[in-house]
């Protein structure tokens, strides 16, 4: 029996088993397209800054370079 006798629904066995198999998932890695890194923009990073310093009094400027280096720091571990 060759690939092309299988009825779609064994087609469709087959392809669950490969994708649940150690080569499966190796090959769905190397064809599934890769994502860049997304970052947060600055009003987003402000945003929740000021939730947690409403009145921007003591910690935003220091918060906001924190959840910089933060975020660069996932960066450089994810590309």
């Amino acid at each position: 029996m060759t690939e092309k006798d299988w009825t779609p629904e064994e087609d469709e066995a087959f392809n669950e088993i490969e994708k649940k198999s150690n080569l499966g998932k190796q090959i769905l890695q190397e064809i599934k397209p890769k994502r860049g890194f997304v970052g947060l923009t600055d009003e987003e990073i402000f945003a929740e800054v000021k939730r947690i310093d409403p009145d921007e009094q003591y910690l935003s400027k220091a918060l906001t370079q924190f959840a910089k280096d933060i975020e660069a720091k996932l960066k450089e571990k994810n590309t």
